[in-house]
Parts: C-alpha cells; sequence; structure tokens
C-alpha cells in the first residue's frame, strides 16, 4: 500500500511474470529487510555482516570486481560444503537450473532470491544482489507492440497534424545519430528509453489518425526504418532475441511496402546475425545470401551481405563457402578503386574502417570458428598492431585473439590481450560477444596452472555475466 503499487503487479514482479522498472526497484531496494519476512541479523561493531569479496582492479585500475548473484550463490553454496543436489532441493530447484543460475545464464526471480538467501545464510546479501543486478542489467527494448498500445489523445493527434513532417524527421534523425553514438559509449542499456520513446513519436507522425501504411511521400518513414532497426539491435545486444527479431522482421515489412532495397538487404542481414547467433549456420548463409541478391542494393550493403555469408560458412566449416564469400568481400572493397560506386553512403551499417578492411582481420575472426587456430593467431599479431585509434568494435577482434592464441597455448598472450579490452567489454554489456567471452573462459580453464590465467579468470567471468543471461525464447525464424 504505502510503494503505490497494487498488490497483485507486486506479485506478478516478484515472481518473475512482469519485468521490474527502475522505479519499483527503488521501493524494494529502500525496504527494511523486517518487512519481508526476515528478522534483520545484528552487525558487528566496525564490520558490515556477510561482506563479500573484495573488489579485483583491472591493469589499468579500473574497477571491474562486479559480484553477480550468481556467482556469489555459488561461493556461499561451495562454502556451506553443499552440491547443487542438496541446495536444489532446500529450494525447490532442479540441479540444471540452479547450475544456470550458478553460469549466469538465468536469474530466476525475488521469491527465488529469498530462498536462496536463507538457505545460505547470506543474511540479505543475496536478495540485495539479485536486485542491484536487476537495476544494473537495465530495462528490457519495449517490444513492437508498442506501437498500437493504448488510444491516442485528441492533443497528441493534434500536435502529430500540426507539426511540419520534413522538419520532425529531421529532428528525429538527428537525435538518433546521438543516440548510435552513446549507445557505443556506455552501453546499449544507456539509450533503451529515449529510443523507443523516439519510435513511439515517429510512428504518431507517419501513422497520424489511424493505422495508415507505409508510405514514400512521408518523409518520417525512412528515419523511422531506422530507428526501428537500432531498436532491434538493442533489444538484441540486452539479450533479448525475441523482441530483436520481431523488430527485424517489422524493418522488413516496412522497407517492402517503401520499396527501400537498403532497408529490406539490411534486415535480411540482421536476421542473418540473429539466426548466427544461435548457432543455426544453414539458416544464417540463406538469409545472407538472400541480403545480397535484393536488387538495387548499395555496394556497402552488398559487402556487408558478403561478410555475414562468410561468417556463417565459417561457422558450419564451409571452407570452399567462407573462401568464396570472402574472395567476393575482397572484391567488393576493391571497388572503389576502379572507379565503383560502392563508395557512396548509406545510412545502415557501420561506419567504414578503412585500416581494419584493409587487413586480414575480418578472416582471422572467421578462422577461428574454422579452428584453424594458428594461422588466426597470425594474422592477428600482424593486424592488431596497425589498428589506430581505438573504436568499440576492436574489443570484440581482442576476444576473439585471445581464443585463437590460447588454442596455440600463447597464454600470456591471450591474456594480455584480452585483460586491456574488459573496460570496453564490460561497459558495452553485449549480449552478442557474451558467447565468445563464454567460449574463452572454457579454453582458459584447461590452462589453470598459468599464474596470467588464474589472475584474468575472476575478472573474466564476471564480466562474461554482464547481461544476466534472461533472454526470451525466440519464436520460430521466418524471412522477414
Amino acid at each position: 500500500m504505502r510503494s503505490g503499487y497494487s498488490r497483485s503487479y507486486l506479485s506478478r514482479v516478484e515472481t518473475g511474470r512482469r519485468a521490474p522498472t527502475p522505479a519499483v526497484l527503488r521501493v524494494y531496494t529502500e525496504l527494511p529487510l523486517a518487512e519481508t519476512g526476515r528478522r534483520r541479523p545484528a552487525e558487528p561493531p566496525g564490520r558490515p555482516a556477510a561482506a563479500g569479496p573484495r573488489p579485483r582492479l583491472s591493469a589499468d585500475g579500473a574497477e571491474l570486481g562486479i559480484t553477480w548473484f550468481g556467482s556469489e550463490v555459488r561461493r556461499l553454496r561451495m562454502a556451506a560444503g553443499k552440491s547443487l543436489d542438496v541446495l536444489g532441493c532446500e529450494v525447490f530447484l532442479s540441479r540444471p537450473y540452479l547450475g544456470k543460475i550458478e553460469q549466469g545464464d538465468a536469474r530466476g526471480n525475488y521469491q527465488l532470491a529469498l530462498s536462496l538467501d536463507a538457505a545460505l545464510g547470506a543474511q540479505g546479501r543475496l536478495t540485495r544482489l539479485f536486485l542491484e543486478e536487476c537495476a544494473r542489467v537495465g530495462p528490457v527494448a519495449p517490444d513492437t507492440d508498442i506501437l498500437f498500445r493504448g488510444p491516442r489523445s485528441e492533443p497528441e493527434r493534434a500536435t502529430g497534424a500540426a507539426a511540419d513532417p520534413a522538419e520532425r524527421a529531421a529532428a528525429a534523425a538527428a537525435r538518433l545519430e546521438a543516440l548510435r553514438v552513446r549507445s557505443h559509449r556506455s552501453g546499449p542499456h544507456s539509450i533503451v528509453g529515449e529510443l523507443g520513446d523516439g519510435v513511439v513519436e515517429l510512428h504518431r507522425l507517419v501513422d497520424g489518425a489511424g493505422h495508415r501504411p507505409p508510405s514514400p511521400a512521408n518523409p518520417a518513414w525512412p528515419v523511422m526504418l531506422r530507428y526501428a532497426e537500432l531498436l532491434g539491435w538493442t533489444a538484441q545486444e540486452t539479450g533479448h532475441d525475441a523482441i530483436a527479431l520481431r523488430w527485424t522482421h517489422t524493418v522488413g515489412d516496412w522497407a517492402r511496402a517503401l520499396g527501400d532495397a537498403d532497408a529490406l538487404g539490411y534486415a535480411l542481414i540482421r536476421h542473418s546475425q540473429w539466426a548466427r547467433r544461435r548457432g543455426d549456420a544453414g539458416t544464417a548463409v540463406e538469409l545472407a545470401r538472400r541480403a545480397g541478391s535484393v536488387p538495387g542494393i548499395a555496394p556497402r550493403i552488398e559487402q556487408f551481405a558478403a561478410q555475414r555469408e562468410a561468417q556463417a560458412c565459417a561457422l558450419a566449416r564451409d571452407e570452399t563457402g567462407f573462401r568464396q564469400a570472402l574472395d567476393r568481400y575482397h572484391t567488393l572493397l576493391a571497388a572503389p578503386a576502379s572507379g565503383g560506386s560502392s563508395a557512396e553512403p548509406t545510412p545502415w551499417g557501420p561506419a567504414p574502417d578503412p585500416v581494419f578492411e584493409g587487413s586480414r582481420l575480418f578472416e582471422a575472426t572467421c578462422l577461428v570458428d574454422l579452428a584453424d587456430f594458428r594461422t588466426a593467431a597470425s594474422l592477428f599479431d600482424r593486424g592488431m598492431s596497425r589498428l589506430g585509434a581505438p573504436r568499440t568494435g576492436y574489443a570484440r577482434l581482442a576476444v576473439r585473439q585471445a581464443i585463437a592464441c590460447a588454442h596455440v597455448g600463447e597464454l600470456d598472450q591471450a591474456c594480455h590481450v584480452v585483460r586491456e579490452s574488459l573496460p570496453t567489454v564490460s561497459r558495452q554489456g553485449s549480449a552478442s560477444l557474451r558467447g565468445d567471452l563464454k567460449l574463452l573462459i572454457r579454453v582458459l580453464n584447461r590452462h589453470r596452472r598459468s599464474s596470467a590465467v588464474r589472475a584474468l579468470l575472476p575478472d573474466l567471468t564476471s564480466v562474461a555475466r554482464v547481461t544476466g543471461g534472461t533472454r526470451a525464447a525466440a519464436p520460430a525464424a521466418e524471412g522477414p
């Protein structure tokens, strides 16, 4: 009653049926422990109760010692001498699911955090960590239903009709670029709220008072497509694949209606990335090839399509297909030098990076999937030293380089390159990068005798859990 929320709403939050908002998290964080049905234990003078491990420092002095809920459950369980089976029986969880919580692949809900806290005698530490982790992981990217949720008020309709569409579209495009820059500097969670508001505002501008079909005559539609695509990317990077796919399908449908070949091609590319992340190499190859064959797409989109096809073929261990796609990618890159038009700007995809594109670093990342680790490590060694000012995407290259180096026994080099990138990786909180981080951890776990590996693994494991691992199940793959 005092919180201003209904009992049924709070019950849905506590049982995981409703995502907690920042305001609800603040209510729970400020709630006295006695009100949860537990007595607050007396604290020894001069020392907080159940103090956790001290934060660790990265090589450059930045704090990376985030203590995650699952990590602390595992630490307390092992300290209590309990097996997964024993603890699972105490809190009515299966051994596999409890293992997923400890590994960061699941989080559970607030009620489970209370049960684990009691079973492990954590004196409120686990419930605090659970709430802090929910707040740190950030809000969930809004789903496509925000476009049609609830009736619009008359003032909103009047404002949308009175405003100059071209003027509002230009202002929205400028805000979008600012959001894109911020997402790379501060992570995708930092733009979720404003990005969702921008999509709703633009949809009201293009849709007016009714559900109008997309029209090329409205200057706001191209901007709307870009907002929706970025929202799909944000959902993917925050670990919500089902939402990401629905936005990708929506962009594809709108692009077909508008006759926008580039937007359609890029939607297929994004769908290919989605399939590759889930390990479906065959679907990823097919979608990348469909993207590259869309009539009238810009050469830059063709480059992206060839890249994704090469990556998907490498994942499928199809070296012939990989080499053919890689050759096509290099041919498209060389087109400007011979008077081609592939240098024409496009609003889709990352900005050109001549240093990266002129190296063999992309090939090296694919060779990791093809298990040619020695060649990959050699290419990384030559290419990484030539990169100029650091870009966010270079952290992904460093993780792949570390995987290659670890596989060929160059453990000190592997630990060195990935430690330098940990602050960037931690700040980004990328779910798509999490798979590579977990792969690196598995490789390094075989070499725990190395002092460099032992020093790196705690921080690396914490950073690998930065997304919290609470992805919703994705629907069956469909073409956008």
